[in-house]
């Protein structure tokens, strides 16, 4: 409850004329917009379009003014009753607001208990901290998100006539993000629908993100011989979503690898294959573990008694081991090595027997890369040690040779394709490697982007927010939660402002 003192008449009669100012300016402002209208003649249609546009912003201006002047200042009387206690009306303060449509000045009443203050009107309308203002933040991020700070600026400017600096820009991208971990841990927490999809999928994989040189001297370089210092900071990259089963036999998916131009994208289920419900993240801030853990947040609940959580990754073996430590609490799932790793492989020793390009390489590749499919991976090992033993080869095809078949000996057992292709698995990272390129490289490494810890890992938090779709959503939760109910919980009802607000 909020206890009102009425005003006096002569801060009555101010703020009438303040509203009625308005009103007139309003009225004013869009005469001159009709008569524009009415009296251009043959202007070119996108001119007028313009003209219009940018007169618009200017009454936007006024009306956004006029909001402002029926708050009254946020006067409720010399004393209201808060949760913390009753607080005394003391002077004005006047606090800058950068809107879409230019800065203005809001001049607003402090109240105080002992020595706290605060102004209540900047809770009722949920003001910002900083002048910026959300819509304002989040055009701007939107922009930042998808290009670079100084585009964004400029787009700014040329459409609403702001200008928005790229230090501003910086600030409000890291302040946006936040309520990051808060938006997520409460959406994990909320009661989730059963997917329709068969199988539930998650991935990991490693992208680069170019450091300032203060932070990429932080990146200890591996010193061997002839390798260049690190420029970059590995941002690890995860993701889930839900697919529907798609079987395959092992004759389809070489054709399709090997011959990509006869390709058939069957599905004998008859339901979409695709990706659905993606959740993004990356972070060059946070740890592999805790990035794996944030996408285990999103599964821990789920159902696998029935059904396995599917695991498609490239060979990093660390990330294979810390996955199974971060999921170990999951006993039905399923580890699968990308497959297309594995058709580089094949590549390697094709270029070995074979000229590049040839068609006797490709019915290489193709043949031995059935036979894997096919579940006959220690086959092809074996095959391959006996090569490499059959005759003189020169030390980097021996080397390679090498390569080839500690690679598939360390992946074996992720390996087993002919099981997971007659259960409809994925066996591809498709997914995962695609949000490398578009959630990580098509911002971070656009030309001459350079990035500081910190500010790599606000705008990754954001572009993963809006890559998984829930941008809007995001974007209600962080400006609810920016709201100050510390002096109005919900049983004030935030101090109903046409009852209390003194006339």
């Amino acid at each position: 409850m909020v206890h009102v003192v009425k005003g006096t008449v002569a801060a009555q009669r101010k703020h009438s004329s303040d509203i009625e100012q308005c009103l007139d300016s309003c009225k004013e402002k869009f005469n001159q917009i009709l008569s524009g209208v009415l009296n251009e003649g043959n202007q070119d249609a996108h001119k007028m379009e313009a003209s219009i546009y940018k007169q618009l912003m200017k009454l936007g201006f006024i009306l956004m003014q006029l909001f402002f002047s029926i708050h009254n200042k946020g006067n409720y009387g010399k004393r209201i009753e808060t949760a913390q206690g009753i607080a005394k009306r003391g002077r004005t303060s006047v606090k800058s607001y950068f809107s879409i449509f230019g800065k203005m000045k809001v001049t607003r009443y402090i109240y105080h208990i002992g020595d706290v203050s605060f102004a209540p009107l900047d809770i009722v309308l949920n003001l910002p901290v900083r002048c910026y203002s959300y819509l304002l933040s989040e055009f701007a991020n939107l922009l930042d998100i998808n290009g670079a700070y100084e585009n964004a600026s400029g787009l700014l400017k040329k459409f609403f006539g702001i200008k928005l600096s790229i230090s501003a820009s910086e600030t409000i991208s890291s302040e946006s993000s936040d309520s990051y971990e808060d938006y997520y841990d409460l959406k994990n927490r909320l009661p989730k629908l059963e997917s329709e999809e068969d199988y539930t999928v998650v991935s990991f994989d490693g992208k680069g993100v170019p450091m300032i040189k203060a932070e990429a001297a932080k990146i200890v370089a591996r010193q061997g011989k002839g390798e260049k210092k690190q420029k970059k900071k590995e941002a690890l990259v995860g993701v889930k979503y839900d697919v529907n089963a798609n079987v395959r036999t092992a004759e389809e998916v070489a054709d399709n690898l090997v011959y990509p131009d006869k390709k058939e994208d069957k599905n004998e289920t008859g339901k979409p294959a695709k990706a659905q419900n993606i959740r993004y993240i990356a972070s060059v801030e946070k740890t592999k573990k805790k990035v794996m853990e944030e996408i285990h947040e999103e599964v821990k609940d789920e159902n696998f008694n029935n059904k396995p959580l599917v695991c498609v990754m490239d060979g990093a073996l660390h990330l294979w081991a810390l996955f199974k430590a971060v999921f170990k609490d999951i006993e039905n799932k399923v580890l699968i090595l990308d497959i297309i790793h594995v058709l580089e492989y094949i590549w390697i020793i094709a270029h070995i027997k074979h000229k590049e390009g040839s068609a006797e390489g490709k019915k290489y590749v193709h043949k031995k890369l059935l036979l894997i499919l096919q579940g006959k991976v220690a086959s092809y090992i074996m095959e391959l040690q006996r090569e490499m033993l059959s005759k003189e080869w020169k030390k980097t095809q021996s080397d390679k040779f090498l390569k080839v078949i500690t690679y598939l000996k360390n992946h074996k057992e992720y390996m087993k394709y002919d099981q997971y292709l007659s259960e409809g698995y994925p066996i591809g990272s498709g997914v995962v490697e695609s949000a490398c390129s578009h959630v990580v490289k098509d911002r971070m490494e656009i030309s001459g982007a350079r990035w500081g810890i910190n500010g790599s890992d606000s705008i990754l938090k954001l572009r993963s927010v809006a890559k998984s779709k829930n941008w809007d959503e995001y974007w209600e939760f962080f400006t609810t939660q920016a709201k100050d109910n510390t002096f109005f919980p919900d049983e004030y009802n935030l101090m109903n402002v046409q009852e209390k607000m003194a006339a």
